[in-house]
């Protein structure tokens, strides 16, 4: 295996907070902080949080509170250097990943993980599909 690019991750590119109404929650953050919607898909709201960084109001789960449910995503330089690196420092996958959206010779993929105190994060990113 070759050596991990330094550093391992590009930066932080997207945050994501649980809502009740997330249409309406996004509202409240494009007129209170002026964020651009970026796109919308499946009950999430995507909004510019600036720097290249995303915030994704998405709908709350059954079993989620509000508050305390932050989900930080990381955008990989290279996708198998990247969830190698995450697996041998300890990190637990949840799963395979998804691919959220597909372009000519490339897709959207998010692979999330725990940390070894269990917070979730996650790999976001395009890769070559």
């Amino acid at each position: 295996m070759p050596a991990p690019p330094e550093p391992i991750v590009t930066g932080m590119r997207q945050i994501a907070i649980a809502s009740v109404d997330p249409a309406k929650l996004a509202d409240f953050y494009k007129r209170a902080l002026g964020l651009p919607v970026l796109f919308e898909t499946a009950g999430m709201v995507f909004m510019d949080a600036g720097a290249g960084v995303r915030l994704m109001i998405g709908p709350k789960q059954t079993d989620q509170a509000i508050g305390g449910d932050a989900v930080f995503y990381f955008e990989p330089v290279i996708w198998q250097i990247a969830e190698d690196t995450v697996a041998a420092a300890g990190g637990a996958f949840l799963g395979d990943g998804n691919t959220l959206q597909r372009a000519a010779g490339r897709e959207l993929r998010l692979r999330a993980f725990k940390d070894p105190e269990g917070h979730t994060m996650a790999l976001i990113g395009w890769r070559t599909a």
